[in-house]
C-alpha cells in the first residue's frame, strides 16, 4: 500500500510538472495568435493559421508513429541502453523529417492552389526547414518524463516558447513585415528549439555508462505501424472540416472557424499529460505482467483526477465563449463562440487518453480502426454538408458528433479489454458530482455578473472566475473533490532534487 501510494504521488508530481510546461505552452501561444490576430489584416492571420494548420496535420503523418516510441521503449530497457535507443529513433526521424522538409518545399505551389490561397507558397517555402529542425527533438518531453526529470520539460518549454513569442512577433509589431516575417521568425525560434533540445536529449545519462542494445529498427516499426496508422487517420479527422472550410468558405471564413472551433486548451494540456505518463506506465505493467485489476485502479485514479480539472474549465468557457473569443482575438472573432460552444461538448467526453493502454497491451489495431471509421464517416458528412447545407456551424457539429462517436467506441473497447463493463470502466458517481457542481458554479457565476451591469470581455471573464472558483470550491470539497490532496505531490516535489 505505501509502495503504491509513494509510486501514485510520483506519478502526480510528473503529470503536475507537465501540466504546467504546456499551460505555460499554451499562454505563449495564445499570446501570439492575439498579437497576430491584432496586427495582421483577416487574410494574413488566416494565411499565418493556415501555414501553422499544414505543418500540424502533415507532422501526423511523417512522424510515423515514432514519438510515442521513446516513452515505450525506454520504459523498457535498462538506463544504460536508453542513449542507444535514442540514436536508432534519431536516425528515423532524420530521414522522415528530410522528406517532409522538401515535400513542403516543392509541393507548396500545389498545397497553395488545393486550398485556394496563392500566399501560401512564398511562405510555406520559408517554413520548409522547420521540420529538419523540431522533428529532432520530438522527444524531448517523454526522453526527460520517462527517467523523472518532467521540471526540466518546463525549463525546455520556456525557453522555446519564448524563442517563438520574440521572433515570431516583434517583425511584425515592430517592421510590419507581415505573414512571412512572422513565418521566417518561427524558423529561427525553431533553431533555438533545436540547440536546446539537443543538449536536454542527453541530459539523463549523464554520469551513465552507455551500453548497446537489442532493440532493432524493425521492433519499432513494429509499434509505430498501428500508432502511424491512427495518426494517418487522426490527420484525416484533425484535418477534413480545416480543409472543407477552408477550401469552400474562403480565407476569412476559415481565420473564423480556427480560432473558434478549438478544443478547450486546458483539456488537451491533461489529455497530453496524462498519455505522457500512462504510456511508459502501461508499459512497464505489460512487460511485469500485470492483471486487469491493476490497470484498472490505475486508469479509474488517472479519470477523477482528469474530470476534476477538465470539467470546470469546460463549464465555464462553454459558459463565457463570447467574452474568452472576444478577450482572445478582439471583437471581430465574438461570432466564433458558437463553434468554440460546440467543440466544448467533446471535452465532456475525451478526459482521458485510451491510445497508451491499447498500444502496451498490443491492441494498436483496435484504436487505428476506431479512427478509419470516424474518418470515412467524418469526411462523407463533411462532403454533404458542403454540398447541400454549407454553414460553419453545420461543420462544427458534425465533427464533434463523429469526435464523440470515436470515443464510445474506444471506451467500449477498453472496458472488453479490461474485462469490466461500461460501469465498471470509469467512476461515473463522482464525475457526475463534478460536472454538476462545475454547472452550478459557473452558472452562479455569470448570473451574478448580469446583475452587476459589467459589460467588457476582459471584466466580465475575471468577475466571472472568481465568483465561480469561489462557489465551486466549498462544494466540490463537500462532494469529495480534494484539491489540496490533488497539489500535494507538486508541493513535495518542489522540497526535494529533480
Amino acid at each position: 500500500m505505501c509502495r503504491s501510494f509513494v509510486a501514485d504521488n510520483s506519478r502526480t508530481a510528473q503529470a503536475l510538472w507537465l501540466a504546467l510546461a504546456n499551460a505555460l505552452s499554451l499562454c505563449m501561444t495564445l499570446v501570439i495568435s492575439a498579437i497576430l490576430s491584432r496586427y495582421m489584416t483577416a487574410v494574413e492571420y488566416g494565411t499565418y493559421r493556415q501555414v501553422i494548420y499544414i505543418y500540424s496535420t502533415l507532422l501526423m503523418i511523417f512522424s510515423f508513429g515514432l514519438p510515442g516510441a521513446y516513452s515505450y521503449f525506454l520504459a523498457r530497457v535498462p538506463v544504460e541502453e536508453g542513449q542507444a535507443v535514442i540514436r536508432k529513433l534519431g536516425v528515423l526521424f532524420w530521414g522522415l523529417s528530410s522528406v517532409f522538409s522538401v515535400t513542403l518545399f516543392t509541393g507548396a505551389s500545389w498545397i497553395a492552389e488545393l486550398l485556394g490561397n496563392p500566399l501560401l507558397t512564398d511562405n510555406l517555402k520559408y517554413f520548409a526547414i522547420t521540420p529538419l529542425l523540431l522533428m529532432q527533438v520530438l522527444g524531448v518531453e517523454r526522453v526527460l518524463t520517462v527517467y523523472g526529470r518532467a521540471r526540466v520539460v518546463l525549463v525546455y518549454v520556456l525557453l522555446s516558447r519564448a524563442f517563438s513569442v520574440l521572433c515570431s512577433v516583434i517583425p511584425v509589431i515592430v517592421f510590419n513585415t507581415g505573414v512571412p516575417g512572422a513565418v521566417i521568425g518561427l524558423v529561427l525560434a525553431s533553431f533555438g528549439s533545436f540547440l536546446v533540445g539537443t543538449r536536454l536529449l542527453s541530459l539523463p545519462f549523464k554520469n551513465v555508462t552507455r551500453g548497446r542494445t537489442d532493440l532493432t529498427i524493425a521492433d519499432i516499426l513494429r509499434f509505430s505501424m498501428p500508432v502511424f496508422s491512427s495518426s494517418l487517420y487522426g490527420f484525416v479527422i484533425g484535418s477534413a472540416s480545416q480543409f472543407f472550410v477552408s477550401r469552400y468558405f474562403g480565407v476569412e471564413e476559415f481565420a473564423m472557424f480556427a480560432n473558434g472551433y478549438k478544443e478547450l486548451p486546458v483539456a488537451g494540456i491533461m489529455i497530453g499529460v496524462v498519455s505522457g505518463i500512462l504510456l511508459p506506465e502501461f508499459s512497464r505493467m505489460t512487460k511485469d505482467g500485470s492483471g486487469s485489476g491493476q490497470y484498472l485502479v490505475l486508469w479509474k485514479n488517472v479519470v477523477l483526477k482528469s474530470a476534476s480539472v477538465i470539467y470546470p474549465f469546460t463549464v465555464y468557457c462553454c459558459i463565457f465563449a463570447p467574452e474568452i473569443m472576444g478577450v482572445l482575438y478582439g471583437t471581430a472573432y465574438r461570432e466564433a463562440a458558437g463553434l468554440f460552444r460546440i467543440v466544448t461538448i467533446v471535452n465532456l467526453v475525451r478526459i482521458v487518453p485510451y491510445g497508451p493502454i491499447m498500444f502496451a497491451l498490443g491492441k494498436g489495431k483496435i484504436f487505428a480502426n476506431a479512427h478509419l471509421v470516424t474518418a470515412v464517416l467524418l469526411l462523407g458528412l463533411d462532403f454533404l454538408c458542403v454540398t447541400f447545407f454549407p454553414s460553419l456551424s453545420a461543420i462544427a457539429i458534425i465533427a464533434t458528433a463523429t469526435t464523440v462517436f470515436c470515443l464510445v467506441v474506444l471506451m467500449v473497447s477498453t472496458a472488453r479489454l479490461l474485462n469490466t463493463g461500461l460501469s465498471g470502466l470509469m467512476p461515473w458517481k463522482s464525475m457526475s458530482k463534478i460536472l454538476f457542481v462545475s454547472v452550478f458554479s459557473c452558472f452562479l457565476g455569470s448570473c451574478a455578473v448580469n446583475l452587476t451591469g459589467v459589460t467588457r470581455d476582459f471584466p466580465v471573464l475575471l468577475s466571472g472566475f472568481l465568483i465561480s472558483v469561489v462557489v465551486y470550491l466549498p462544494l466540490s470539497y463537500i462532494a469529495g473533490i480534494n484539491y489540496v490532496r490533488l497539489l500535494k505531490p507538486l508541493v513535495s516535489s518542489l522540497r526535494t532534487n529533480p
